[in-house]
């Protein structure tokens, strides 16, 4: 593990988050959601820039981002207990909340659609610097191995879940650094489509219908589709917050192991 492993792996992971909120972000756009803020980097800002409507932020944790609309998340006092919105005012019609069930869930669907797109587009690079002489082939083959890498990642759950591998096997971003080392020792091209599969699992999985991510929201919105019942903004963020304490642990778990395996 070097610095240089360690700068390339943060400059991945933050394209391919970029790439990810770009999506949420062109298509609320496109839905003309107000959007507030749109973050690289997580935590105090560094620098910021008022645009025409959006403040563009660069934070000082580089790994992660948002893409904050108006009206997305509920609002809370200082004892974090939710305050109601008052009824007898109008919902702001550029508002996320406003938005009906087909625009919402477009919205969400977004972020990971253009992760999927990216990994396509990289692969055709990859194709055509790897003995493919057209174009066509090079889609072809580009959107035959996003496939394949999208299977895998349903593989590689299945396996865990039935006990084939262990957590031990799970890699998290400290793992991610020695993988980024030794493609980068393969050349530019193999670091290439790594990223791509990168890509592809951070699409594949933000669906996966786990609260606190993409697929959480989507599959709550796909219940009250079918219940013809809306979930309370209470209701909703306690269990958006319990999936986001869950992930946080399995992601304290996985680094832990990254850490015995890098010592061992």
């Amino acid at each position: 593990m070097n610095i240089i492993s360690i700068l390339i792996t943060i400059l991945i992971i933050c394209v391919l988050v970029i790439v990810h909120e770009l999506g949420h972000f062109f298509v609320a756009k496109r839905n003309d959601v107000f959007i507030e803020e749109f973050a690289i980097g997580m935590g105090p800002k560094l620098y910021s820039r008022q645009g025409k409507e959006t403040l563009f932020t660069i934070r000082a944790f580089p790994v992660g981002g948002f893409c904050r609309m108006r009206g997305e998340e509920p609002e809370f006092d200082e004892d974090g207990e939710l305050i109601p919105r008052d009824p007898s005012l109008p919902v702001d019609p550029r508002s996320y909340e406003a938005k009906n069930q087909g625009q919402k869930l477009a919205i969400l669907v977004a972020g990971s659609a253009m992760n999927i797109i990216f990994a396509i587009v990289a692969l055709v690079v990859v194709a055509l610097f790897t003995g493919h002489t057209n174009i066509f082939d090079a889609v072809v083959t580009a959107f035959y191995n996003t496939g394949r890498f999208a299977g895998l990642i349903f593989q590689s759950f299945a396996m865990l879940f039935t006990g084939e591998v262990g957590f031990n096997d799970v890699a998290g971003p400290i793992g991610m650094v020695s993988m980024v080392g030794s493609f980068l020792d393969s050349g530019v091209i193999i670091l290439l489509a790594f990223t791509a599969m990168l890509s592809v699992n951070l699409g594949v999985i933000n669906l996966f219908p786990i609260p606190a991510l993409d697929g959480g929201r989507i599959f709550i919105i796909l219940i009250e589709l079918v219940t013809r019942r809306k979930f309370s903004p209470k209701t909703e963020n306690m269990i958006n917050f319990i999936g986001f304490m869950l992930l946080i642990a399995l992601m304290i778990i996985i680094a832990v192991n990254d850490v015995m395996r890098l010592a061992a």
